[in-house]
């Protein structure tokens, strides 16, 4: 049993984490390399396979968090753990930086100064689909903020998330994942399962992946901008047209959203957000025309 979820972690957990990586000659999809095992394996009992992509085929490298996977590999005795270690730590920067401007004129990594930069932009997918999840993608940066203050390519990565999550709750705070930007240059996805869905308010699908309505992508925006500048000390993000314009419309859909499903008036009132899907899986859609079940007005 154990040998069966070390083994497998390695090659699951990452062949998850897919990305095209085209625009880098020679590299694989991720989708493809993830599905064979690699050498060297570890030492240990379970010979867990090496399971990173080439340096040159990675999405992004911070010599920061290269330091940490050495020093923390080094400081694990069990050669299994090592290597499962060292092959997951880095796994969002090695495969779903997806499109990164780091905003200097010249582009990613051209070293012009603060002063000469604009705002940087992140897009960062979560498995084989070229969209970004707010609360995912948060959750995927957690582990290298800490870092950041060390390292101004790393903190210009987690800020360009912060504006690109600011950009799409902006344009619209219903949604739970979205599509590139057009600058980016990557191809929208299509939605495969979005299919015989009604959902108001509507959405632009070239702007928007699904919108399925989550209060907790809320709490993953705000989460990220508070747990970078904790670590930076920098708040700039936040004097942003565009991230104040965020931070307004999401406060608007929670007080919206704080109504009763029946007025004063035991007459009921029409919800702002519904979602119907044709579907066998009550968990896939929403009860009452989409409404939701009936609610008290809460405070929360």
């Amino acid at each position: 049993m154990k040998h069966n979820v070390l083994a497998a972690a390695s090659l699951v957990l990452l062949a998850n984490t897919a990305l095209t990586l085209c625009s880098r000659a020679g590299c694989p999809s991720y989708t493809e390399y993830s599905s064979v095992a690699h050498g060297p394996f570890s030492a240990g009992k379970y010979r867990i396979p090496s399971m990173r992509p080439p340096r040159r085929c990675r999405t992004f490298v911070s010599a920061t968090v290269e330091r940490v996977v050495e020093d923390v590999t080094a400081a694990i005795a069990d050669p299994d753990w090592k290597h499962l270690f060292g092959n997951t730590f880095a796994n969002t920067l090695d495969t779903t930086v997806a499109w990164h401007d780091d905003g200097s004129n010249g582009g990613s990594g051209s070293g012009n100064s603060t002063k000469e930069r604009r705002a940087p932009y992140t897009f960062l997918i979560t498995g084989d689909i070229t969209a970004q999840w707010i609360r995912d993608s948060t959750n995927q940066m957690m582990p290298y903020i800490a870092y950041a203050a060390d390292d101004d390519a790393l903190a210009r990565l987690v800020l360009g998330l912060i504006n690109m999550q600011a950009e799409e709750l902006a344009a619209y705070p219903y949604g739970n994942a979205f599509q590139p930007p057009a600058r980016s240059g990557l191809a929208p996805s299509r939605n495969g399962i979005g299919v015989d869905v009604r959902v108001t308010p509507a959405y632009d699908s070239s702007v928007v992946f699904e919108a399925k309505f989550e209060i907790d992508s809320f709490a993953s925006f705000f989460q990220l901008g508070n747990r970078y500048w904790a670590a930076t000390g920098d708040a700039a993000f936040a004097e942003s047209e565009t991230w104040q314009t965020a931070v307004a419309a999401i406060l608007a859909v929670v007080r919206q959203q704080q109504q009763p499903t029946f007025g004063a008036d035991n007459r009921p009132n029409r919800p702002a957000v519904t979602y119907v899907r044709k579907t066998w899986t009550a968990t896939e859609t929403q009860f009452v025309g989409g409404g939701g079940n009936p609610a008290k007005r809460t405070g929360m």
